[in-house]
């Protein structure tokens, strides 16, 4: 009899057992089936929208989730892809522009040197011609800088440890001849002592190089550099001419203003990108009329 009683529980439990699994089995059918369905929708569709899946089950639940999160990354990778295929766009119509509009007038004051006998105005023809070859040499070189800053990876940096303080003299120093010519005296207030870092001395110089460029080009006159305890530096200068717009694509490709003279509009751009190859972070604030770049390597 116990042995009757034994193997009737033993066949309730496997019938419960059968029966749960089964009920597991259809739930999860049920989750699939509704993943399966979504999907390619989701995957295809000009949507925000995420898989809903109306299952408990876990297992299920785990890989909608997963799902989910591969959706995203997905759509990001797309907006980035747009985006930089609407800046390479953008980028190309700019080159192109700046590069056809010397060309045409180099081509253009050529053609009226063939013509022309008179000394004075073949004098100011070919000082024309000079500005715009000037100009186009510095957009090739630029371009050139741009090309190398973008493909530089922190595998090809030369890193070193080095004084971020006097680099950041030197460079303003080096640059002593151009503050004379635009009648700006720097004022610089940095923290007694060094600032090591570890970072690629290259890298870094050109990245102050650009800033200060940027500075002398657009500056009301006057240029004044804070170095903080933490190593943040401040580059700030008067730009009246500016506004919180132009501030916000200073860093973009290209981007210039009325006033920048020879300006390719690539010098803010490198340096973000090479700022980003170090590890550090640069970003622009404008308050009261006053420009200033922050720098943190």
């Amino acid at each position: 009899m116990k042995e009757l009683y034994a193997m009737i529980i033993l066949a309730v439990i496997f019938a419960l057992s059968t029966f749960l699994l089964l009920f597991k089995l259809i739930i999860m059918k049920k989750g699939v089936k509704e993943i399966t369905t979504q999907l390619p929708v989701l995957i295809d569709g000009d949507t925000n929208a995420l898989i809903k899946i109306s299952s408990y089950d876990r297992e299920v639940r785990r890989l909608a989730t997963t799902l989910n999160g591969s959706l995203k990354t997905l759509r990001e990778k797309e907006l980035t892809y747009i985006n930089g295929d609407k800046e390479l766009k953008g980028a190309i119509t700019n080159v192109a522009h700046d590069i056809r509009t010397p060309l045409t007038a180099i081509c253009g004051y050529a053609d009226m040197m063939k013509e022309e006998s008179n000394p004075a105005k073949l004098d100011k023809y070919l000082s024309i011609i000079s500005e715009r070859a000037t100009a186009l040499k510095i957009l090739s070189e630029e371009l050139f800088k741009y090309s190398v800053a973008t493909n530089k990876g922190a595998n090809s940096q030369e890193v070193e440890k080095l004084d971020v303080n006097a680099l950041l003299q030197d460079t303003l120093f080096s640059f002593y001849a151009k503050f004379c010519e635009r009648d700006i005296i720097p004022e610089l207030n940095a923290v007694e002592g060094s600032i090591p870092r570890i970072t690629d001395k290259n890298s870094l110089t050109r990245i102050f190089s650009n800033i200060i460029e940027n500075a002398i080009k657009y500056s009301d006159g006057d240029f004044i550099v804070t170095v903080k305890d933490d190593g943040t530096i401040l580059f700030s200068n008067t730009a009246r001419n500016l506004n919180n717009v132009d501030v916000g694509k200073l860093f973009d490709r290209f981007f210039t203003v009325e006033n920048g003279k020879h300006s390719t509009g690539l010098g803010l751009s490198i340096a973000k990108q090479l700022t980003k190859q170090l590890g550090g972070e640069i970003s622009a604030q404008y308050q009261n009329d006053m420009l200033t770049i922050i720098l943190k390597i």
